[in-house]
């Protein structure tokens, strides 16, 4: 019971950071791209060329997407390591592919977490919460493609979706299109930007 009401607590503090004034969430939002872009520059220029990414190539995109994804309003940055996987190899677009699939996969668990009724956030202190229900209801499938392929924080989308009875298959289906594209662009970004610099 107390592990339980410690991580309800954990929970709704994390949820608040969403209720945060507008430009300390611009500020935290620019200090975490700030820091992705640190982590994908300390991965690439450490390793030993990008030889030690390419041996895992799109099974361990898919990996690393799926697991990094299976958290709920706690981001894991796997996408410096898919980035990096891209990078080193011609076959970018396969590893796109599998990530996306992977990441979309992942997303399973904010979805059951609203369909369950798991406390994780508190509706009445969460504008963006309530934000993100109100667009499920208004727009459904929409909502959902533009969370997974934004980085609009997702899991509230996930949450919302669940506690609104929204069809598991169409939640898949349009979480794993909007992060396809999503790592389309990014691994084509990252493989462009490597054979540019040290083409």
């Amino acid at each position: 019971m107390g592990t339980n009401h410690h991580w309800d607590t954990v929970l709704r503090k994390l949820s608040s950071l969403m209720e945060l004034p507008k430009r300390t969430r611009w500020l935290i939002v620019i200090l975490l791209l700030v820091l992705a872009l640190g982590l994908s520059y300390v991965v690439l220029r450490f390793s030993t060329g990008l030889e030690w990414f390419e041996q895992y190539g799109a099974l361990g995109a898919f990996i690393i997407a799926f697991i990094t994804n299976i958290t709920i309003l706690f981001p894991v940055p796997g996408f410096a390591i898919v980035w990096a996987i891209a990078a080193s190899t011609p076959h970018w677009a396969l590893v796109a592919l599998a990530a996306g699939i992977g990441a979309g996969l992942g997303e399973f668990t904010a979805y059951l977490a609203g369909r369950w009724g798991a406390v994780l956030i508190d509706p009445e202190n969460s504008t963006w919460y309530r934000r993100a229900a109100v667009w499920m209801e208004r727009y459904g499938s929409l909502t959902i493609f533009i969370f997974s392929f934004t980085w609009l924080p997702f899991d509230l989308a996930g949450i919302a979706a669940g506690a609104l009875r929204f069809p598991f298959w169409k939640f898949l289906l349009w979480t794993v299109v909007g992060r396809l594209l999503r790592y389309l662009i990014e691994c084509y970004l990252a493989h462009l930007g490597w054979e540019l610099w040290y083409g």
